[in-house]
């Protein structure tokens, strides 16, 4: 049974790292809903929920999120730092590793944040696993590459747990079927979670698509990128002169499997 293979992964994973506390982390998206919810079949200890506010997805997306996952609920908000960047130096660009430099600020940096706020408050060996919904039948690099879990290479006292990670989309959906899970409309509409919308890795049809389903999130972006371009010269989803060093981003990116089937 699908529940078992994830018990097996949690099992593991408890018994080579010991976590002190255990996260769900979720996008708004089906993985992450099927992940969330095999955690509380399994009868897991989640201390919180935790669901990254980019700044520049769906709004609609991370109201779903609010509403559905409790008083245990955590926020990762990246605040304004995607206006700030973009104004100041422009869209980040086109690609993987103009993806990476995009997931540090709006992802990364706000879930360690967060977790040092709620969960570390300065104590040591305190070791936090995260649950991911990343499965590795998403591409074939996932299949060759994806491992069930894995440290934060930033922060080793973090793990992340792909707790369905040898699932298919079918076994997923079927999952979240029989279990009645609530599904983000979101994710219905566009068939991603649509919780970050940076540019680098989204297709000019997506944005067109998005657009039109949530018309005030298009006026946002295209007011965002008229400044941009005024200053910069280029806009959403563009390739800049001065691109990212794809050498100097570590591709382990969780929490981005809509962009980056890595």
């Amino acid at each position: 049974m699908l529940i078992d293979q994830s018990k097996r992964i949690i099992a593991r994973a408890i018994e080579e790292f010991s976590p002190t506390h255990i996260v769900s982390m979720v996008s708004g998206g089906k993985d992450s809903a099927a992940s969330h919810q095999a955690a509380l079949e399994l009868g897991l200890p989640v201390d919180f929920v935790m669901h990254g506010n980019t700044r520049c997805g769906i709004p609609e997306t991370t109201e779903f999120v609010r509403k559905h996952y409790g008083a245990s609920y955590v926020e990762a908000d990246a605040g304004t730092a995607y206006e700030d960047y973009v104004l100041r130096k422009g869209f980040f660009g086109k690609g993987i590793a103009a993806h990476g430099f995009a997931y540090r600020i709006l992802k990364a940096g706000p879930f360690r944040r967060e977790i040092s706020k709620h969960i570390r408050q300065g104590k040591r060996d305190v070791r936090v696993m995260l649950l991911n919904g990343a499965r590795k039948d998403e591409s074939e690099n996932r299949q060759k590459h994806l491992k069930p879990m894995r440290h934060d290479p930033a922060a080793k006292n973090n793990l992340w747990v792909n707790i369905i990670h040898g699932w298919s989309e079918a076994d997923r959906d079927q999952y979240l079927q029989r279990r009645e899970t609530p599904i983000n409309p979101v994710a219905k509409a566009l068939c991603r979670s649509g919780e970050c919308m940076c540019g680098t890795m989204q297709s000019k049809s997506e944005r067109v698509e998005a657009a039109h389903i949530y018309p005030e999130w298009g006026r946002w972006l295209d007011g965002l990128e008229k400044e941009v371009r005024a200053i910069h010269g280029y806009g959403w989803g563009e390739s800049q002169a001065d691109a990212p060093d794809p050498n100097q981003f570590d591709m382990f990116q969780p929490m981005c499997k809509d962009c980056v089937n890595g």
